[in-house]
């Protein structure tokens, strides 16, 4: 049980880390608005590209999340779900038909 709680205090850090510091270091440029404005190509600049990147790594980061807490979660909990499934499709209907 402990070792399912450390696993997921340690996605949960590496969530915050992850996009926490992007979005410092955003914060931070913002406040010097020469920085943003560099243009990158034509009418992109560079705080556009930075948001799009810090946009796309918090996606990237919440589905990794997601997968490795469903990868990772409580495996009792798990064989009682697909052992209530596989139980559930054997039993017949209430009005007894199998249409």
């Amino acid at each position: 049980m402990d070792d399912l709680l450390e696993t997921a205090h340690r996605a949960q850090r590496a969530f915050l880390v992850v996009n926490g510091v992007p979005l410092a270091v955003g914060s931070l440029l913002s406040c010097f608005t020469d920085v943003p404005a560099v243009p990158v190509h034509g009418e992109l600049t560079l705080g556009l590209v930075w948001g799009f990147l810090q946009s796309g790594l918090f996606v990237t980061t919440a589905w990794l999340y997601e997968h490795r807490s469903r990868r990772s979660s409580d495996p009792i909990e798990q064989s009682l779900t697909s052992g209530l499934l596989d139980e559930m499709s054997s039993v017949a209907p209430f009005n007894g038909s199998w249409r």
